[in-house]
């Protein structure tokens, strides 16, 4: 009895022969069929049918189907998907940055801080004097007091003031602490920082008895306070005198 074959074998067989097809001549002529009993017909109409392909079926059956590219879709549906995947999500959008009151306090001081020492530098460099002039009485005793009781090294800002006050130019005043340094280097000094954020080394007299926190301003009021002092006491000394 003939051995039914599976749907699944016969598609193989079918892409076997489509793939690898017989060597034999065309020509050649094929052998009567068997005479084949009404189950054995039945059994392969079955097979067949199942199949729902027939034998005779063309090559791009056979074949795996190719890849198409994707067509977008004008459908309202596919309108609107497309609309909400481009759209941004509402937390993913970047919020503007709100900076507190102290801090936009603190830039609007800085920037008052850069204008007003621009303005006060402009100021010291119109001051002219005489190069290699030794300083007077008023213009030391101004100086050694900042040497001796504030700070060694002044920042550059405090060097202005001083020529502002003193009369003196700006380079002068610079020469002067870096010689007195030279000569004179005693004293403890303390690193600490300004209220405008300059590290300076003040004496410890500066910080312990005058104040804990020095500023332009403050600076400035110290060594107009003790100029006009000098000053009194100068013309006290030339008119007893």
């Amino acid at each position: 009895m003939t051995s039914v074959h599976s749907p699944l074998h016969f598609l193989a067989q079918v892409a076997c022969d489509t793939v690898h097809p017989p060597t034999s001549p065309p020509c050649s002529p094929s052998p009567p069929p068997a005479p084949s009993s009404p189950a054995d017909s039945w059994q392969s109409s079955a097979s067949s049918m199942d199949l729902h392909i027939p034998c005779t079926a063309p090559d791009h059956i056979l074949q795996p189907p190719q890849m198409q590219p994707l067509r977008h879709s004008t459908s309202s549906n596919s309108s609107h998907t497309s609309s909400d995947v481009s759209s941004p999500s509402p937390t993913r959008r970047k919020t503007a940055k709100r900076h507190s009151p102290d801090h936009l306090s603190q830039i609007k001081f800085k920037q008052q801080m850069r204008a007003r020492r621009q303005m006060l530098m402009e100021r010291a460099m119109r001051i002219k004097s005489l190069d290699n002039s030794p300083v007077n009485d008023h213009q030391l005793l101004v100086l050694r007091m900042v040497y001796d009781q504030i700070t060694m090294y002044p920042p550059e800002s405090w060097m202005v003031l001083l020529a502002i006050v003193i009369r003196r130019a700006f380079k002068q005043v610079k020469n002067w602490f870096s010689n007195e340094r030279q000569k004179n280097k005693e004293g403890r000094s303390i690193r600490t920082q300004t209220k405008e954020g300059d590290k300076v080394r003040l004496r410890p007299m500066a910080l312990q008895q005058w104040c804990p926190e020095w500023s332009d301003a403050f600076f400035e009021e110290v060594i107009m306070i003790y100029d006009y002092k000098v000053l009194m006491d100068l013309r006290l000394v030339s008119n007893d005198s």
